[in-house]
């Protein structure tokens, strides 16, 4: 790994964004951002709107998330507030697989994933498949779970079921 230059990726729908996805991407300029001389990047696969309905238990679910581009500028809009934190840059690409520029780009040094077991599978998958096709394994960086009042994880469906909002504050009628 380059001291010049370090690369995290992450993926997924991020819609709505929340504070568990916010801590993710927290984790993700951490990791990217360091001292010293060069700046990190950080880039977020954004799940396209076939992929979402390809990873989802019910396809009919993904007509749920929104549109690719109000998905993209609400992600964008949180990446430029946190951009001017850290010494990183990011970039926004197309996730059409669920393994994205992840398995095949060399340049990147760091996967984070979130504490989800689906995401941890998927981040050792990864890894076992950068090692069969000669590339570097990846860190993992995997920050906790974010809790709402009620204890248990904010989770997008959580808010699109009316329990919480994006900062995990139990709304009238979800106690």
């Amino acid at each position: 790994m380059s001291d010049s230059a370090r690369t995290a990726i992450l993926g997924g729908t991020f819609t709505p964004v929340h504070n568990g996805h916010r801590a993710l991407l927290h984790k993700a300029f951490q990791t990217a951002s360091h001292d010293g001389p060069g700046e990190g990047h950080v880039i977020v696969g954004l799940t396209s709107p076939d992929l979402a309905t390809e990873t989802r238990g019910d396809p009919e679910h993904a007509d749920l998330l929104g549109s690719y581009e109000e998905r993209r500028d609400a992600l964008d809009a949180e990446l430029s507030e946190l951009d001017d934190a850290y010494t990183a840059s990011y970039e926004i690409l197309k996730l059409a697989d669920v393994q994205g520029p992840a398995a095949t780009r060399e340049d990147v040094d760091a996967l984070v994933a979130s504490p989800e077991a689906k995401a941890q599978r998927r981040a050792y998958e990864l890894n076992r498949e950068r090692r069969e096709n000669g590339l570097r394994p990846l860190e993992i960086h995997t920050p906790p779970f974010v809790v709402a009042e009620d204890g248990t994880r904010i989770s997008s469906t959580r808010i699109r079921n009316g329990e919480i909002d994006v900062h995990g504050r139990l709304l009238d009628g979800s106690e």
